[in-house]
């Protein structure tokens, strides 16, 4: 197997660095923004058949899943109603109690191809593993185990394969128990301590490398969220996993802060059959504070694949300077607005959005996907100054007696950023996505799920050996129920 050479990492690193003041990342760059952590733009979501299935970050509300996709709000529900592969050991729990009675063990395999060339910089990967979800029966209704067991191993890793983050930055092989904790429920409330996953508007596991981004803390959250509509968060998290790393490091550190902080999540939502709104607030101390609020409106008309549905959003998050202020370039404030407007008809969703940053900096979004409604899987616009517009359209072959096929072509463009080192305009940019998946939900395929994935930023005019950031993803992903 290739390893990875330090110079060709050491001489990514310094491309990327250029790469980042010649496109006016700014404040962005120095505080390692979504790019320098692996992150994407936008969550690793359904492609939406209806106006309603689209994602909504403040729609999904608040969760601490044990895989990225379950319970999601957005799409028609789904239950995977295959028989365990190991029947005879379930069939022999179902006599016990109900801590090992409901144990559920889950193999989830993943096989990653990944090539990309970032401006002149090229780099691939072949990786292949997933994930073992174990998941215990409740004892007394009051406590239940959880862990997953992370893996990422490299099939073929020539040098420069850590810039994909799908390995280590040395092109090595990750192996993490990225999940460890346990639950309690009491008075109609939900505690779930240890590492786990969260999903919330900015921090989120935005599962599109092999391995998700993890949080160590507690997350406080209501009982039977899917049959209620306000929802609502408190947490404190003190750590969090990279997708690249097996190791947990302060939030803090990601910010260029050396004093060992967490983040205090606050925020409620409600879900209705129209209306959907809600608040959500991260506050880090004596370094950033961000706060994201979003109204979310589906019109009384229409409603379902065969008939034209309509949908209106708008949201704002608002981020500054806190405390001590000991982020690098504090004091600091900038907001990102963005709206939308979301038609379907007959299994096609036609959207289109705009957003607007502040003047002042970029906006960040180091632990998650954004929640801004133009964000690409290669930017999401946050630049400082920057206006993004977005058009995308999808469809979902079921109609047509393809169950389980969809297809996304989404188009964006970025302009009036500000390099905030010189306060000159930056380079305008472009980015095209085009994304095809499939998933049968029924069948000798139940389980599978492959993404193939093209996307491409231009970045116009700017001084780079090239104008593009290309990057193709092939991902198949196979669901086993062990127990």
């Amino acid at each position: 197997m290739a390893r990875l050479d330090p110079v060709p990492v050491r001489l990514g690193a310094f491309i990327a660095a250029i790469v980042a003041a010649c496109l006016g990342l700014g404040q962005t760059a120095r505080a390692q923004d979504a790019g320098a952590t692996g992150s994407d733009g936008l969550p690793d979501y359904p492609i939406p058949a209806t106006a309603q299935q689209a994602y909504s970050p403040i729609g999904e509300g608040f969760e601490s899943p044990l895989d990225p996709r379950e319970n999601l709000k957005g799409p028609m529900p789904y239950v995977d109603g295959r028989a365990p592969l190991l029947r005879s050991v379930s069939r022999g729990l179902q006599d016990e109690g109900p801590f090992l009675r409901d144990t559920k063990l889950r193999l989830n395999s993943r096989t990653y191809w990944l090539s990309q060339d970032v401006f002149g910089f090229e780099s691939e990967a072949l990786t292949t593993g997933g994930s073992l979800a174990y998941q215990s029966g409740y004892i007394a209704d009051f406590l239940q185990l959880r862990g997953v067991l992370y893996t990422s191993q490299p099939l073929y890793a020539p040098d420069g394969a850590g810039a994909t983050f799908n390995l280590t930055a040395d092109g090595d092989q990750i192996t993490t128990p990225g999940q460890a904790s346990a639950r309690l429920k009491f008075a109609g409330q939900e505690l779930t301590a240890g590492r786990q996953l969260v999903r919330t508007a900015y921090i989120n596991p935005n599962d599109f490398r092999m391995i998700p981004l993890a949080f160590e803390g507690i997350v406080l959250l209501p009982e039977d969220r899917q049959e209620q509509k306000l929802d609502y968060i408190a947490s404190y998290l003190w750590r969090y996993k990279r997708r690249d790393s097996e190791k947990f490091i302060p939030f803090s550190e990601t910010l260029g802060v050396a004093q060992d902080e967490g983040v205090l999540i606050t925020g409620a939502r409600y879900r209705g059959a129209q209306w959907n709104y809600g608040l959500v607030n991260y506050w880090i101390a004596d370094a950033m504070n961000t706060a994201y609020g979003e109204i979310d409106y589906t019109l009384p008309v229409g409603g379902g694949v065969r008939h034209p549905s309509f949908r209106v959003s708008i949201n704002n998050a608002d981020q500054r300077s806190v405390g001590e202020e000991l982020m690098p370039g504090s004091p600091f404030h900038t907001f990102q607005a963005s709206g939308r407007l979301v038609s379907s008809y007959r299994s096609f969703v036609l959207t289109g959005g705009v957003s607007r940053v502040g003047d002042d900096v970029a906006f960040l979004h180091p632990f998650g996907s954004s929640a801004a409604f133009t964000a690409m899987q290669l930017s999401s616009f946050q630049r400082a100054g920057e206006l993004g517009f977005l058009v995308s359209l999808s469809y979902d072959f079921s109609p047509v007696g393809i169950e389980g096929l969809k297809f996304f072509v989404g188009w964006g463009r970025g302009v009036d950023a500000i390099d905030v080192a010189t306060g000159l305009p930056a380079p305008d940019r472009d980015e095209l996505d085009l994304r095809l998946e499939y998933q049968p939900h029924s069948g000798s395929l139940e389980g599978l799920r492959v993404q193939i994935e093209y996307l491409d930023q231009r970045v116009i005019g700017a001084p780079l050996p090239s104008d593009d950031f290309t990057q193709f993803r092939a991902i198949v992903n196979y669901a086993i129920p062990l127990l």
